[in-house]
């Protein structure tokens, strides 16, 4: 395997009390210590997050470094580090996950797949520690928790319908810079919780004919936090926000397109209505919620195409000076 230097990137909001579990981890990875730096990039916290870092500078080992984002969002703390990052691979991993000794190693390892590959992306399993996982959370649920054990067991390269999980991947910094960086949805009127900032970076790579791989070996466990019904819900519509001011900056649909679109999404919307009735009905707690959810987002969806919700005129705005960036009108 090739030894890639890379800068290893932890975005982090008010999470001291788990920081050091994983820079630990992260410094004990089994990877060339004089090839990889750990940056932490601070997004506005304000608790003792910024004495924690430096309390890991100040020790021998893997060099650790502070930066500090003033901009509230993930994006912006994403794009940041990648902005302080000295080395051509960029790594990310939340601050909430665990790793073993070899995810370093097993994630640059995806790039061996095929010269193509520009990112990489790896497994996250959620982990419920100590907590009884609630019985109304089924398999339909969890990939709104940031779980991706659908992509498989093998590794691969992606083709379809791309999707990595931005909290456990690596991308080279050339790809990064070359595609305008990540681009969230909450900088459109969207929320941070669904900024999909990844999504539209891997839409340009595809189109450029670059790869995407999939690594299952590279795992991190996701520390889960109980969240409620309305945490789920609202998560559930923001997503369909993002995901209709994401398709308009892509394809800039004409309005014949987006109507039909429009009434689609409504018939779609309404069958599940339909279904999340059934399911109360039958006292399936976990299936309701999914049908439920779904039906909340294609509410978001069609508000969005509907132009109701999101910050249309930067949308537009961001249009006109990224032309070069989105693709066919439909």
């Amino acid at each position: 395997m090739i030894t890639r230097p890379v800068s290893v990137i932890i975005c982090t909001h008010n999470r001291a009390h788990v920081l050091p579990l994983i820079l630990n981890q992260l410094r004990g990875q089994d990877y060339p210590a004089d090839a990889f730096e750990i940056i932490v990039v601070d997004n506005c916290s304000t608790d003792g997050t910024c004495q924690v870092v430096e309390r890991f500078i100040m020790e021998p080992g893997v060099p650790v470094r502070y930066v500090a984002e003033s901009r509230p969002g993930v994006t912006f703390a994403r794009n940041r580090g990648a902005e302080a990052a000295r080395y051509p691979y960029l790594a990310y991993i939340d601050d909430d996950c665990a790793v073993k000794p070899d995810w370093l190693k097993s994630i640059l390892g995806g790039f061996d797949l095929d010269e193509r590959v520009v990112v990489v992306g790896g497994l996250v399993i959620l982990d419920w520690a100590d907590q009884k996982k609630p019985s109304w959370i089924g398999p339909g649920i969890e990939p709104w928790l940031g779980v991706n054990s659908v992509l498989g067991s093998q590794p691969r390269l992606l083709e379809k319908k791309i999707r990595v999980l931005e909290g456990n991947m690596a991308l080279t910094r050339e790809a990064w810079h070359g595609h305008g960086g990540f681009l969230g949805m909450e900088r459109f009127g969207s929320r941070h919780v669904s900024a999909g900032e990844v999504i539209f970076l891997l839409k340009q790579i595809e189109r450029k004919g670059e790869k995407v791989a999939f690594v299952p070996g590279a795992v991190a466990r996701h520390h889960v936090v109980i969240r409620n019904l309305r945490w789920f819900l609202r998560r559930a519509y923001w997503q369909g926000v993002s995901d209709g001011i994401l398709d308009y900056l892509l394809f800039r649909r004409s309005w014949r397109s987006t109507i039909g679109r429009i009434f689609l999404d409504s018939i779609a919307m309404l069958t599940f209505i339909g279904l999340t009735g059934f399911s109360i009905f039958t006292a399936n707690s976990s299936e309701s919620l999914f049908y439920l959810m779904r039906a909340i987002r294609r509410t978001g969806l069609i508000l969005s195409e509907m132009r109701l919700v999101g910050n249309w005129p930067e949308a537009r705005f961001w249009i006109s000076t990224h032309r070069g960036a989105r693709g066919e009108n439909g």
